[in-house]
């Protein structure tokens, strides 16, 4: 009797084989895969270009405008157009005009677009930072699926194990109905566990797949690096908060609003122009008889507009002061999040070891305890409150692995660390 319940209390706890069929993919693969396929990624590169191209047109106004123009022209006093005779004349001309000075507008323009370039670099930043958040929890879910069912897998063995044992001993007469029946249920939440937990893992996939931009999914499995890197000892939240996108782009907006208050100057100014043309004229083509140039500065000033410019000026002060605080609050705010993000990474870095201690505590006490109740010096309730207690700390060991990554995830997110 001895060697048949020893061997009911054999667990195996081995992996299940690998399909041949299942691809394996990495944490590289995975971001190599993102940056080339994610459309949310690709949107605010395009983005980015489309705002540096604004830029550069912005640029033109310190480049002069020149301009061509070709004209033909025919008259006569005879009102029967098909039988007079054609006097046609042909001109042709040549124009250059510069803007010496525009009251800095130009200057603004220029700084304003710069100021937006810096913007959409800054939002590129954030969302490349969200974007390996969201992968990183979808391929961290995706390897906890894969070793949850693992470990589902092996306490349901366990309990299946423990139900035949408690069966044994009951239709021996040494132990109770009640204690058969709830082995046998516990059994039963165990293979429930582990079909739930291969659903869990299929959706995981899924997810996974759906940042990495595929439109088909097919099943494969990823291999990661379950071991956490500690967490900075004492950063300098100061200075990682005034560098993070969110306040990046901030900062940006805050320029935007002081290129728009110079902008907002430039009508109380003069403004200064110059002018140059050449041309020739003639009745053949191409025109060559009579030739004609002009050459100029002009020079204007508005006086009175009915105080729009007054009033322009005034609202653009008070939104470039609205952004300086906005800047300030939002790295207030951003320190306050890396902080909350600092102590969640060390807190779930410190987890760890606490859950793994209690697991091996569980393991210890669930042999001497699965030996002195197949021996008959303790009782089923105690020992199913022993079993219950291993199969708890083994779950929480794992799940606090898990939290750690996330942890770790949400840490470089709100650094801004992208792909």
């Amino acid at each position: 009797m001895g060697s048949v319940l020893a061997s009911l209390l054999i667990v195996v706890t081995a992996a299940p084989a690998v399909g041949a069929a299942e691809a394996v993919v990495g944490w590289a693969d995975c971001v190599a895969e993102a940056r080339r396929a994610n459309p949310a990624l690709h949107q605010a590169e395009l983005q980015l270009r489309a705002s540096r191209a604004r830029r550069n047109s912005a640029y033109g106004g310190f480049l002069p405008r020149v301009s061509a123009s070709l004209g033909a022209s025919d008259s006569d006093e005879d009102a029967r157009l098909w039988f007079r005779d054609m006097n046609a004349s042909w001109s042709a001309r040549l124009s250059a005009s510069q803007s010496l000075f525009s009251g800095f507008s130009t200057v603004a323009d220029v700084l304003r677009a710069s100021a937006s370039v810096r913007r959409e670099e800054a939002q590129l930043r954030q969302a490349s930072a969200d974007l390996r958040s969201r992968l990183r929890l979808a391929f961290v879910t995706v390897v906890y699926g894969q070793e949850n069912v693992t470990v589902q897998d092996g306490i349901a063995r366990r309990r299946r194990a423990n139900a035949e044992l408690v069966r044994l001993k009951y239709e021996a007469g040494r132990e109770n109905k009640g204690a058969a029946l709830r082995a046998e249920a516990d059994a039963r939440q165990a293979d429930f566990e582990v079909s739930r937990a291969r659903r869990a893992l299929i959706l995981a996939r899924q997810k996974l797949a759906r940042e990495l931009g595929r439109d088909a999914f097919t099943t494969f499995r990823v291999e990661g690096d379950w071991t956490l890197q500690p967490p900075p000892p004492e950063p300098d939240l100061a200075a990682l908060a005034a560098a993070t996108p969110t306040a990046g782009s901030v900062r940006a907006s805050a320029d935007e609003a002081r290129a728009s208050l110079m902008s907002a100057r430039a009508p109380f100014y003069p403004s200064l122009d110059a002018s140059a043309s050449v041309g020739r004229s003639g009745p053949g083509f191409p025109p060559d008889e009579e030739k004609t140039w002009s050459a100029g500065l002009s020079v204007s000033w508005n006086l009175f507009n009915g105080g729009r410019d007054w009033f322009g000026w005034r609202a653009a002060a008070a939104a470039a002061t609205e952004s300086e605080s906005v800047l300030a609050a939002t790295v207030r705010d951003q320190r306050v999040a890396l902080q909350e993000a600092l102590f969640s990474y060390v807190d779930a870095h410190e987890a760890i070891s606490v859950r793994e201690q209690y697991f091996e505590a569980a393991r210890a006490r669930a042999e001497i305890g699965r030996a002195q109740y197949a021996n008959g010096l303790l009782g089923f309730v105690q020992w199913d409150l022993i079993e219950g207690e291993l199969v708890d700390a083994e779950r929480s060991a794992l799940a606090a692995r898990r939290d750690g990554q996330n942890a770790e995830a949400g840490w470089r997110r709100a650094l801004g660390e992208g792909l």
